[in-house]
């Protein structure tokens, strides 16, 4: 895909690397908000896709790698469905995503030492080092519980109107 970013210069994504997160973990993040605000009970993976609007195939198989991770508990039965099997006071939107997607960072270099041929001589090295902590330090300071009780504040300080 290429860009504008001012008029007559393009830009390039990056052989595909961007800094986003991906539509599985969105699904998987609105899955857990699902179960969080169930309050304790099960819920069946229809309902909290329905309910999340996610595509009731994708949360199967988020379903099975949630279970897998000990995210969640699955009870069998005709009143069975998953059920939040960690605290969500404490889980932080940082770990959850790196469960789904791996490290957080701004630049491939970060996360893949040797990736670049300016390894150890690029002058932006540490500002990408610094933005990537800035977004760790931003998504470790919330957790699930936090962010579905409106208690965050967006980067910049503007708290959330509920």
């Amino acid at each position: 895909m290429t860009g504008r970013l001012w008029p007559g210069v393009d830009c390039l994504d990056n052989q595909g690397e961007k800094l986003e997160i991906s539509r599985r973990t969105d699904y998987a993040i609105r899955l857990m908000a699902a179960l969080l605000k169930n309050a304790g009970r099960p819920l069946s993976v229809k309902e909290a896709a329905q309910m999340q609007d996610v595509p009731y195939s994708f949360a199967r198989s988020i379903q099975h790698e949630l279970t897998k991770h000990g995210m969640v508990k699955t009870v069998r039965g005709a009143r069975g469905g998953m059920i939040l099997a960690v605290d969500p006071k404490t889980l932080t939107l940082l770990e959850f995503i790196e469960v789904f997607q791996g490290p957080v960072s701004v630049a491939i270099c970060l996360s893949e030492p040797g990736w670049c041929p300016r390894d150890g001589c690029c002058e932006f090295h540490e500002i990408w080092g610094g933005a990537s902590q800035l977004l760790k330090d931003y998504l470790g300071s919330m957790t699930f519980s936090d962010i579905l009780d409106g208690k965050t504040v967006f980067a910049g300080g503007i708290q959330r109107e509920n």
